[in-house]
């Protein structure tokens, strides 16, 4: 079997645990005979490189490769780069068997997307997502703001990423109950396949420990418990406790609500315990140094507050270490509390303290006694023979059947209302004139060159009153096989919807007379409203010219996130008896915005649609253009319009809503999901800057105090 591998990290520098999981897996799979690749973000490389460790195929790539560099942010764009490698590899070697990827900051997102979509080579992959670390869940435990862009899109990127799976597999039962509180589970069938632990590569257990070594293993943060232990050990140590606690992991992750490190935080809160000593921040370290420390350990504590499988358990447990660990994570499913280990409850009045005093009184060979046991169960319930058998037998059991999905996986539309399957394959292109002379010929031509065959192209003058107007359009009808139409003047809305009304398509778009598309795009589009009857209509990235050269990413539109900011934008494709019934246009929205609110009410309606991840349409900006004369109070007129007409959808979005306007300010500077939203007075750093100088800052102390202190400035 050819098994590839999307990870952050490999091999593993610190001992995190997806790095740690990955490695443990990979090397699972290729000691069994299995052909594994890992793909790597890497940013010291120009382009990609291939190299093996031991026996692993590893494909590092620069996470900047491609023009989308340009205008996804920085997890968006990762995701993406993921994508575009995973593409190059397939050309190259052919289609894996399997593909694995983690929710983990939606690394997957796009090359799910692109198999969703049906695009060559990415439509034969079978994609096993394994639940990890889910930030829309764990950033909660961080008093993190999970509404303020991009951390909100990437918490969405984790959500699709698990629903668009073939195979999900958690490593705790505890995970899975975690996460259906926080998103749909709907057509999700998970099965639970605990973390791979292979002790033959751990030192031997051991045989003896220093008494009232008590050390707890984590970075320095609210989610691992942090707050909670010391506020634990501030009161054991007021009441005369005289052991010292040891916390080895980083220190210098941001505490967002006080724009701290959590060392800074801790140190200035517990100074006098640090100066006496009995409060020893020892930093991280490397897994060999880990080891080392783990293995003299009289108790080890594992204090989160939530979490998934940690491997900071099953490698302390497979060196016959005591571990004291809360109930709230999946350490609670390792654990048999008073057998193999020591469990808390978090929510019970001095739970810990009691426990934690307990372990310390017991004899030493009551300690190795524990230890013993722990040892055991991590060779027996966590041994990679025992993994692989599972995960192989549901692998296996996928693939015999592999159905194909009928129905896109929404996170949050309804698309139970309505249903629609084209009955024929003509689509009708209505291009909306209105005085597009010195343009209006290259958007026939670039439609003409389509490489979709069956179309009708229809041209609507909306009562034009340039000079030679006619003269062009003669030229036009006589020249190319398109039906011209004319009408009085009423503006872009009602030009549209007499266009749609006059059309024989199955599926219709609407093309400014000056605009072009790429010759792929209707293909692509009409595909994908073939397969799935619960999509409606399909848009793609939009590439300006002319008087730009940005470009306007697109995305799946959903709410609440639709309801603050217009996710799809021009020449969608749609099924048209769904458009005749959700999607005409308002002649209320003189101004602009029509597309807009043609998607809101396509979505309220139960008719949603999809995005292809790809520029395929490209956007004249003008002098005069409609977008050049757009201003702040128009604007605020046309939202004033879409908010009162589709007020029930807002209503029910209500509280997600504010929550995404608080933390990112007014919608009308809404642009782009994946990046911070730049107010007016705010300078937005390219995403490939904003990439590298991340990378700079990480594990840099005194970078990240600086970036620390420039944070706590913008934030004030």
């Amino acid at each position: 079997m050819i098994y590839w591998i999307l990870t952050t990290e490999f091999p593993p520098s610190h001992g995190g645990g997806i790095s740690t999981y990955c490695i443990y897996t990979a090397e699972m799979l290729q000691q069994r005979g299995h052909e594994v690749t890992i793909f790597v973000p890497d940013h010291s490389i120009t382009d990609i490189s291939e190299q093996y460790i031991n026996n692993i195929r590893v494909v590092h790539f620069l996470p900047q490769r491609t023009e989308a560099r340009h205008f996804l942010g920085y997890d968006a764009l990762l995701s993406y780069e993921f994508a575009e490698v995973v593409r190059k590899q397939m050309q190259k070697y052919g289609v894996p068997d399997i593909l694995e990827t983690q929710e983990y900051r939606g690394i997957g997102y796009y090359t799910q997307q692109f198999k969703l979509m049906g695009y060559p080579l990415f439509k034969e992959l079978n994609i096993l997502v394994t639940c990890h670390a889910p930030a829309f869940l764990y950033l909660q435990y961080n008093h993190d703001p999970v509404y303020k862009l991009p951390e909100y899109w990437i918490g969405l990127m984790e959500k699709s990423s698990i629903l668009s799976a073939d195979i999900v597999i958690s490593p705790s039962q505890y995970l899975v109950t975690q996460l259906k509180k926080e998103m749909s589970w709907q057509g999700v069938k998970e099965s639970i396949v605990v973390n791979p632990m292979d002790t033959s590569k751990t030192p031997a257990p051991a045989a003896s420990f220093q008494r009232n070594h008590i050390v707890c293993f984590g970075k320095l943060s609210p989610l691992k418990g942090t707050f909670k232990l010391l506020e634990y050990f501030d009161k054991l140590w007021k009441n005369g406790f005289e052991q010292p606690l040891h916390i080895i992991g980083g220190t210098q992750q941001v505490f967002h609500p006080e724009g701290r490190t959590m060392e800074d935080i801790v140190s200035r809160k517990y100074q006098p315990y640090i100066d006496s000593g009995l409060l020893k921040l020892r930093g991280q370290m490397l897994p060999e140094q880990s080891k080392q420390e783990l293995l003299s350990a009289h108790v080890v504590l594992v204090p989160s507050l939530v979490d998934n499988l940690p491997y900071t358990v099953l490698e302390a447990m497979s060196l016959g270490k005591v571990v004291l660990a809360s109930l709230q994570g999946g350490q609670s499913e390792i654990i048999e509390d008073g057998v193999d280990g020591f469990l808390f409850d978090h929510s019970v009045p001095n739970n810990f303290q009691e426990k934690l005093l307990h372990v310390l009184s017991l004899s030493d060979s009551d300690v190795l006694g524990v230890g013993k046991k722990a040892t055991s169960t991590i060779q027996t319930r966590y041994s990679p023979e025992k993994v692989y058998s599972q995960k192989m037998g549901i692998i296996e059991g996928y693939m015999l059947q592999a159905p194909a999905k009928a129905r896109f996986p929404y996170t949050a539309c309804n698309d139970s209302l309505a249903e629609g399957t084209a009955t024929g394959a003509l689509l009708s292109v209505v291009i909306p004139y209105y005085n597009m002379s010195g343009c209006v010929e290259e958007t026939v031509r670039s439609v003409l060159a389509s490489e979709y065959p069956y179309k009708e192209i229809i041209l609507v003058d909306d009562g034009s009153n340039e000079e030679g107007t006619d003269e062009v359009l003669a030229y036009l009808e006589e020249s190319y096989p398109i039906s011209v139409l004319r009408k009085e003047n009423e503006g872009l809305p009602l030009t549209r919807n007499y266009g749609a009304a006059a059309a024989r398509g199955d599926y219709i778009t609407f093309i400014d007379a000056d605009d072009t598309v790429h010759a792929s795009y209707f293909t692509k589009a009409i595909s994908v409203l073939e397969t799935y009857e619960n999509v409606h209509f399909v848009g793609c990235w939009v590439k300006y010219f002319e008087g730009s050269s940005g470009h306007w990413p697109a995305f799946n539109p959903e709410p609440p996130f639709l309801l603050v900011h217009n996710m799809v934008n021009s020449g969608p494709v749609f099924k048209r008896r769904s458009y005749l019934q959700g999607g005409l246009n308002d002649p209320e929205m003189v101004y602009g915005m029509e597309d807009w609110d043609s998607v809101i009410g396509m979505i309220e309606k139960g008719y949603p649609g999809v995005v292809l991840p790809e520029l395929l349409y490209n956007y004249r900006i003008r002098k005069e253009s409609m977008a050049r004369a757009f201003t702040k109070v128009k604007k605020l007129h046309l939202h004033k319009i879409i908010a009162e007409k589709h007020a029930p959808l807002y209503q029910k979005y209500g509280v997600e809503v504010a929550n995404l306007l608080n933390s990112n300010g007014s919608g009308l500077y809404f642009d782009n999901p994946t990046r911070e939203v730049a107010q007016s007075t705010y300078f937005q750093f390219p995403s490939n800057l904003k990439l590298t100088v991340k990378n700079k800052v990480k594990g840099n102390k005194f970078l990240t105090k600086m970036a620390v202190a420039i944070y706590r400035r913008i934030n004030k």
